[in-house]
């Protein structure tokens, strides 16, 4: 059969890897940031960390979803220092950011799973790509997590949100990837596990989108109806190459 679809694009987080050692990651954030603090002679109560953190997250947060980008590290670093009000040392907020960016290597999530098998097989017929919006790891880190699970040479473009200047749903973060193979959205699907993001996104450009939430199982209610616009709901990776088999016979 000749193959309508011609990319695959995919989500990174929650949809590729799940989200384990996010509390060790963060611990090891915020102990860098408390000795960097330390060093500059800022005193600061535990409780009044707490407090910036949840600050942080709701600036970032935001600045995410009603602007549709993402926030470098060292700007966020610059919220923690314009919170506390202390001095600004160009090579200790250096230091800080390479630790806050890496530590997603020291205390890595999981690649959840079927991964690594479903994108071998996938890759043998159709271009992949990564569409992600990033956080406190930027695409360089991202793409060093993906070469240590051995998924990297499955893809051919990346759109890391740190690189594009913008998040999904925007339209350039979708087209980024696809541009590099010439590929209209009608011949691409996009698969990822957020509604307001991943799908609106995909299906404002009339790409094909699978709603992934093989990760979020746990939290769902057996009993609750998932409202999604996506064409296809997949709650496990095995279900994927079956489901893009459904596209390619509407496509």
């Amino acid at each position: 059969m000749n193959k309508k679809i011609k990319v695959i694009t995919i989500d990174f987080w929650n949809t590729l890897f799940d989200s384990t050692n996010g509390t060790e990651r963060n611990i090891l954030r915020l102990e860098k940031l408390k000795s960097a603090f330390q060093l500059l002679g800022v005193s600061v109560p535990d409780e009044e960390y707490e407090k910036a953190m949840q600050e942080a997250w709701e600036y970032f947060n935001n600045i995410w979803r009603n602007e549709q980008r993402t926030i470098s590290t060292y700007d966020a670093l610059l919220f923690f220092w314009n919170y506390f009000d202390a001095p600004k040392v160009e090579e200790l907020i250096r230091d800080v950011q390479d630790t806050f960016e890496k530590s997603i290597l020291i205390h890595p999530p999981k690649l959840i799973d079927g991964v690594r098998e479903v994108l071998e097989f996938l890759s043998k017929n159709y271009k992949l790509a990564i569409i992600s919006d990033t956080g406190f790891s930027p695409g360089t880190i991202l793409r060093e997590l993906m070469k240590i699970n051995e998924i990297y040479d499955f893809f051919s473009a990346f759109s890391f949100s740190n690189e594009t200047g913008v998040a999904k749903p925007h339209p350039k973060a979708f087209q980024t990837a696809l541009q590099q193979f010439d590929c209209p959205p009608e011949q691409a699907i996009h698969i990822g596990d957020i509604e307001e993001t991943d799908i609106q996104g995909a299906k404002n450009l009339n790409m094909y989108a699978i709603r992934f939430i093989g990760n979020h199982l746990d939290f769902l209610n057996e009993d609750a109806e998932l409202h999604t616009i996506a064409d296809f709901i997949a709650t496990s990776w095995k279900e994927i190459p079956e489901i893009i088999n459904e596209i390619e016979k509407i496509a």
